[in-house]
């Protein structure tokens, strides 16, 4: 008699389907694979677990009656099935975790550099995190709620890019919005005015690029937030006005910020005002980049875990999903060209945002046809997705039409562009159409 022999006859005589749900074959020892087998087959074709009463008139091959048998006389014990489950699965992670260890230790070479080992252990946490079900198992039907708790609904944010397509859709802890373009169609500034707009509500956001630095996002959410135009902060070339905007928003990052920003608005030296500035400590709320041109599922991974608990974002952004490598170790795959690669990183970050609680939001590329290029199968994971056109710049608007929403009708929307600022919204805006007769507002 051993755990996985007592699971099994438990969850037989007690037909609990809810943990059999959530059982995987490779949670039990080889021995008990064909019993695993024959009952997930029991399962598809009835939609019910077998009695043992089932088992002796159903099983044919007389072994595999005999295991029948045999579990059907071990004695059950007073524990739930649920948590028989979990010791099961802790057994199963342990032994996973030491083989795939043990193989690292055999295939590694001595003179791997320190990043190559810390990806390759990273890896073997991603690899164990995908084979075993992390979610509570205890959760049934009796203890599942109706409604989503008032403080679950309360965390919800929208999306601050139109003031009419907030109304009726925001987007909670748990989902994933990706928006799509062509390349250089304004995605990562879409998602600078998301950043912009939570961090304008009082909520952290943590935001991840991959081909624009640390200061150029933030001098970009800087001009969306501020509406000085960008090309004048990443020049240094503003007005007395423009400064002081500037200033003000920067100080908003720190403790005791307006006492410096008011020192500073009697000597206008803005690096002796950010020196003050910088060796005060960081505010609770904060706009948190991580620039990393080789971002990886484990280095995203490492990031969360490092601040999620301190920043607790509203909003995580990764902009942008095709670059995202599931692994710096080479698999002989395509990278950003193969489609297998880009529907697992999808899914890893669907699976952040769940674990974590958070919106996870991320840029992906269009073909010519508006699909999602070189993985279609990317939007699957997905909550939300929407599609880009920025039209003619002279019509200073920007369209998101929806491809996607799985718990609510696809609506699509207009905004308005400040091209200057780069600030989209939140009005909605209008699009001249061809012969300019008429002007046509994207109705919600």
């Amino acid at each position: 008699m051993n755990l996985a022999s007592i699971l099994l006859k438990t969850i037989i005589a007690q037909c609990d389907m809810e943990t059999w749900a959530n059982s995987q074959k490779h949670y039990f020892p080889t021995e008990y694979s064909s019993i695993w087998s024959y009952l997930n087959k029991y399962v598809e074709q009835h939609s019910v677990l077998p009695s043992f009463e089932d088992l002796r008139l159903a099983v044919r091959d007389a072994t595999l009656r005999d295991r029948f048998t045999a579990l059907e006389k071990i004695d059950e014990i007073d524990i739930e099935p649920n948590i028989l489950l979990e010791y099961l699965k802790n057994e199963y992670t342990q032994v996973e975790i030491m083989n795939q260890l043990e193989k690292y230790l055999s295939d590694s070479i001595a003179m791997e550099s320190a990043q190559e080992n810390i990806e390759s252990l990273q890896n073997i946490v991603l690899s164990v995190e995908e084979k075993v079900d992390l979610k509570d198992t205890s959760t049934n039907m009796r203890k599942m709620e109706l409604f989503d708790p008032i403080e679950e609904l309360e965390k919800n944010v929208p999306l601050g890019l139109n003031h009419d397509f907030d109304r009726i859709q925001t987007f909670g802890p748990s989902d994933l919005v990706l928006i799509g373009g062509k390349r250089g169609a304004v995605k990562s500034i879409a998602c600078a005015n998301i950043a912009s707009s939570t961090y304008e509500a009082g909520h952290s956001v943590m935001y991840f690029t991959i081909e624009m630095s640390s200061r150029a996002t933030m001098q970009r959410i800087c001009s969306i937030s501020t509406g000085v135009p960008a090309a004048a902060i990443r020049n240094r070339n503003l007005s007395i006005g423009e400064w002081e905007q500037v200033a003000r928003w920067w100080s908003q990052r720190f403790e005791d910020g307006e006492r410096a920003l008011s020192r500073y608005l009697s000597h206008r030296d803005f690096d002796t005002y950010h020196d003050e500035l910088t060796a005060k400590p960081l505010r609770e709320k904060q706009i948190d980049v991580v620039y990393a041109p080789s971002l990886t599922l484990a280095n995203i991974r490492t990031e969360l875990d490092k601040k999620v608990a301190r920043l607790q974002p509203r909003v995580v952004i990764v902009d942008y999903i095709n670059q995202v490598k599931r692994s710096m170790v080479s698999n002989g795959r395509m990278g950003q060209y193969d489609w297998t690669e880009q529907i697992e990183v999808s899914k890893a970050l669907k699976t952040y945002a769940q674990d974590y609680g958070f919106i996870m939001v991320s840029p992906y590329q269009i073909d010519a046809t508006g699909e999602a290029r070189f993985a279609k199968g990317i939007l699957d994971a997905a909550d939300a997705a929407f599609t880009l056109d920025a039209h003619n710049k002279e019509d200073n608007v920007i369209s998101f039409e929806c491809a996607k929403m799985r718990n609510s009708d696809e609506v699509s929307f207009t905004s308005t562009m400040d091209w200057a600022s780069l600030r989209i919204g939140p009005e909605t805006g209008y699009v001249k159409d061809d012969d300019e007769a008429s002007e046509e507002v994207y109705d919600l």
